[in-house]
């Protein structure tokens, strides 16, 4: 390691541009890797529920102009066929649970909300989960605690209400390092306080709305109310403003819609009341996330183009470095060195330089992120943050130095050390 620095220092001013070389790849490098870093943790992180085996059914009413029309039912008797088929679909063979809901299933685009009031005037906002107890056994919701769906469903009801541990984020003011101190509080839901109180009977994990959006996004704090048959008539009166959801255990989820829709007349077809459409929620995820996938894949193609002439800049640089030394390699051979000792020593000498230039660089790319020029939209800035792209950059970096070095620092040992000798 001395010798190899005493032979940069004295080599300094052929070694200068390279370092600065070094230096500017290594700072933009580290950039595009805490981007790539970024999106992939993101990507990868727990959604907070699950939608395999998980299929959403739209219901909808037959209109006067439909034979099978009978103009004696009302909005009352629709909302209680609805209430029927779900039930058949309960005691369907394969079907694990059922649940009506009302914009809020996973990788919906709805924006429905929900707020209660905390210290008297703060009000406490998130995305509304309006459903059945059941939604969360479907979904496999679980707890803050890491309990499953079967504590969220139980605390729901008409008196009740659930939240995430994380609805109390975006507000300072509370000074509540998350929400689970609220379970089993009441708290008023209007400001001035009318009466209208409700008991947070359980704190849920949070849940992200796409892969590409994070828990602090909107959708990842919820609070959630009971969808009750009075809420159904009096407040939603159609059928096809709700959604029911179902799993299926992996066994039966084999042509499950096929199957399904062969008996939606026998079957789930009441009054005026008739399955309309069964989608698998592979089919919902996949539109919801389409645009943000589209636009991922374009600046996965640009950063690529970028790290691709990075790459080869690199390995040329010291491919033409090493090669320009083939003779200073012979010479070493003919002064005794081996072959293994010369080839570490060129591989060694790449690897050090790097690490020199690293030191610059990565004080560069500290402040960058210290000054958020880096996205920070999706993940704060922190040190675990900072030094995961710092080593994957130095990583990159050393195999494209290692590349670059190893087929010339071969072809060169090939050199006879009397030939050498012989053009000195």
């Amino acid at each position: 390691m001395k010798n190899l620095l005493t032979q940069i220092k004295n080599e300094w001013r052929s070694n200068l541009f390279l370092l600065v070389e070094l230096l500017l790849v290594f700072a933009v490098l580290w950039y595009i890797v805490d981007w790539v870093t970024v999106t992939a943790r993101v990507y990868h992180a727990p959604m907070g529920f699950d939608t395999e085996h998980c299929y959403n059914l739209s219901f909808n009413s037959l209109t006067p102009k439909s034979a099978l029309y009978d103009p004696a039912l009302t909005a009352e008797d629709d909302v209680d066929a609805l209430l029927e088929i779900t039930e058949r679909l309960r005691h369907r063979p394969g079907v694990e649970a059922v649940a009506i809901s009302q914009n809020c299933f996973p990788y919906n685009e709805g924006s429905s909300s929900a707020s209660f009031y905390l210290q008297d005037s703060v009000r406490v906002t998130a995305h509304q989960i309006w459903s059945e107890p059941d939604f969360y056994r479907v979904f496999r919701y679980h707890t803050a605690d890491g309990d499953s769906a079967d504590k969220l469903a139980a605390a729901t009801s008409d008196q009740t209400l659930v939240t995430t541990s994380n609805v109390t984020d975006w507000y300072p003011q509370l000074n509540m390092s998350d929400a689970r101190s609220l379970q089993n509080k009441e708290v008023p839901l209007t400001y001035p306080d009318r009466g209208y109180h409700r008991r947070i009977a359980a704190i849920a994990a949070p849940v992200r709305s796409s892969h590409f959006e994070t828990s602090r996004e909107w959708g990842g704090a919820f609070i959630g109310y009971n969808l009750n048959r009075d809420a159904l008539i009096n407040e939603l009166g159609n059928v096809r403003y709700v959604q029911v959801s179902l799993r299926v255990s992996p066994d039966a989820d084999h042509d499950f819609i096929d199957a399904l829709m062969e008996d939606a007349d026998r079957l789930y077809r009441i009054g005026n009341v008739y399955l309309l459409d069964v989608l698998p929620f592979s089919d919902i995820r996949y539109v919801r996330e389409l645009e943000d996938v589209n636009e991922v894949k374009t600046q996965l193609c640009i950063l690529f183009f970028l790290m691709l002439n990075i790459f080869l800049g690199v390995i040329g640089t010291f491919w033409f470095r090493t090669q320009h030394r083939r003779r200073e390699v012979a010479l070493r051979m003919a002064m005794g060195s081996s072959r293994r000792g010369v080839f570490f020593r060129l591989m060694g000498e790449g690897l050090l330089l790097l690490s020199v230039a690293a030191i610059p660089a990565l004080l560069i790319a500290f402040n960058v992120g210290i000054a958020e020029l880096v996205d920070i939209s999706k993940m704060q800035f922190t040190v675990d943050r900072f030094l995961i792209a710092a080593v994957l950059t130095w990583l990159l970096m050393a195999l494209m130095i290692v590349v670059g070095i190893w087929y010339p620092a071969y072809k060169a040992m090939q050199l006879q050390p009397a030939e050498a000798l012989h053009d000195e």
